[in-house]
């Protein structure tokens, strides 16, 4: 029964946090007040909640978040970023932004990755960063190091007794990636936005 009541509890506050996505209210005011009154229910100790925190892993989401804003910063970064998209900048057609995205996801990472590049263009039309979005979470399925989720991944299968290595993560994930980029670019080319 106690199963069954935190069931409906986490969908309750899922639904609330949609709801809330839906109004003008800003996403973090809206993540922190679900998460609060999940915290003040007495069926959980807060305790709990927080000893399940994963603190070296929010310590690396913070550490990436600081170090690409910095590096966003740099006059320099804005160079060499120019350089290698070229003249035209941030590009608007899906297969130069597939291959831009594969690069880039996968010797940086996928979230460094739009960061940095939301950090130098901050006035990116919709349909580019509806196109950003898709390829560059695509193209971090490529290799183990794409994107943080897959490092998450794979250490929690350590955990578990299973090695996800990076050859082993890249049988699947290159012809996934590839077909799933090749698909989405033709639904780009085709444009369906």
């Amino acid at each position: 029964m106690a199963q069954e009541s935190l069931r409906y509890k986490a969908l309750l506050a899922a639904m609330a946090l949609l709801i809330l996505f839906s109004t003008p209210l800003p996403r973090e005011w809206s993540a922190l007040a679900v998460a609060l009154v999940l915290m003040m229910s007495r069926q959980v100790a807060s305790h709990r909640y927080v000893q399940a925190v994963d603190w070296n892993l929010l310590l690396l989401f913070m550490g990436l978040f600081i170090v690409t804003g910095s590096v966003a910063s740099l006059p320099e970064a804005g160079v060499l970023v120019n350089q290698w998209l070229g003249s035209g900048g941030v590009p608007d057609d899906p297969w130069h932004m597939a291959g831009i995205s594969l690069v880039a996801s996968n010797v940086i990472g996928n979230v460094p990755f739009v960061i940095l590049l939301l950090g130098l263009f901050p006035q990116l039309p919709e349909a580019t960063l509806v196109m950003l979005a898709v390829m560059s979470t695509l193209a971090g399925n490529l290799l183990l190091i794409g994107s943080v989720v897959n490092l998450i991944v794979a250490e929690g299968a350590r955990r578990q007794g299973v090695h996800l290595g990076f050859l082993t993560f890249a049988k699947a994930g290159i012809p996934v990636t590839l077909l799933s980029m090749l698909v989405a670019g033709g639904w780009f080319a085709l444009g369906v936005r």
